[in-house]
């Protein structure tokens, strides 16, 4: 078969990147369009068995795109023409619309509630919607759902491990217990309106500097000065493996406490965006997230969290996520086996 991946978000490549190397593994052919956004193109590059392209992308603004998404729908449609595929896929549909007047299969993997303009947008035109079986929004006849989340795709131990990473790349960094800060940059069209930590930061960075050695992960530009020092600049490949060796998780981004949940990190985690289901289910079913929409009381929770952690909290964490590992499928082979079906579902 020939299979061509729609990506668009960093994330999107983690996703990815083993479902590939398995579907070739069987003698598929595949192809991923990325993007020229953050870090995508050097993450494309660490992973050498994905065929991607990229298209060039003219500046714009990331609130207001408009021009960058005809530019990006005209180009799928190009290559969906030229590639000839049996099925199209990607993470949220945004830009497959042309797979389906193409006559061509095409199949949407969502977990994302929120998302509610990329739902109205794509999944007219899908012929599939796969979501967690946590996913709290009902997507009528065509929505399909699993047990696991989209982060198992990339941190289930079956296929990523970091201990080589660690102590080959960042050995200092396990000489020294450390916690990591991910700060969002709030600077797409759905955060607007919306916040997480903001100035309050500095004033737990400073309380977590007395117990741990603090990495913060950000754009510069969301840092201020008396910040910057803690910023810790990494390949972007690397990232999850500093998060399994991390501490403490405090997050603005929902990716990243998730990520730190299944990799079993005490993970705080404060957003005042609209819920998702996979983190209202790994904090209610697994206790491996605590989620707050008000900084105040996130903050207050994230320091008595701290307070707490000894070696008997962070076995509990590790445990509660081989839980959630059991519990869930193999997301892989699902996904694999979702591509490789003859048939809509």
């Amino acid at each position: 078969m020939r299979i061509l991946l729609e990506a668009h978000h960093p994330a999107h490549i983690h996703f990815w990147k083993f479902p590939i190397r398995e579907l070739q593994a069987r003698g598929h052919t595949v192809r991923l369009i990325g993007r020229k956004r953050d870090v995508m193109e050097q993450l494309i590059q660490a992973y050498p068995w994905i065929d991607a392209i990229v298209p060039e992308q003219a500046a714009n603004s990331n609130r207001f795109p408009l021009v960058s998404m005809f530019r990006r729908q005209a180009f799928v449609a190009s290559t969906i023409r030229k590639f000839q595929p049996d099925v199209v896929a990607s993470l949220m549909g945004s830009y497959t619309q042309s797979a389906k007047l193409f006559g061509v299969r095409n199949v949407i993997f969502t977990d994302s509630e929120f998302q509610h303009f990329n739902h109205r947008i794509a999944h007219p035109f899908a012929d599939e919607i796969h979501t967690p079986k946590c996913f709290y929004k009902d997507l009528g006849a065509k929505q399909r759902r699993y047990r696991g989340i989209h982060e198992l795709a990339f941190l289930d131990p079956k296929y990523a491990s970091f201990n080589d990473t660690m102590k080959a790349r960042y050995a200092d960094l396990l000489e020294r217990p450390y916690a990591l800060v991910r700060v969002s940059a709030w600077n797409t069209f759905h955060d607007i309106h919306h916040e997480g930590i903001g100035e309050r930061l500095e004033g737990f960075v400073r309380f977590l500097s007395e117990r741990y050695r603090v990495l913060i992960s950000a754009e510069e530009s969301a840092l201020s000065n008396s910040l910057k020092k803690y910023a810790s600049p990494f390949s972007p490949e690397d990232f999850h493996a500093i998060v399994s060796e991390a501490s403490f998780v405090l997050t603005e981004g929902a990716s990243t406490a998730s990520e730190a949940a299944c990799l079993g990190v005490p993970t705080v985690y404060i957003n005042n965006t609209e819920p998702r289901g996979y983190l209202q289910m790994l904090e209610e079913r697994y206790g491996l997230v605590r989620g707050f929409s008000d900084a105040d009381a996130g903050l207050a929770a994230a320091e008595a969290l701290v307070e707490s952690l000894d070696e008997d909290m962070r076995a509990l964490w590790h445990q509660r996520s081989l839980e959630h590992l059991h519990d869930s499928v193999d997301v892989v082979d699902y996904v694999v086996d979702i591509l490789l079906s003859n048939h809509s579902r």
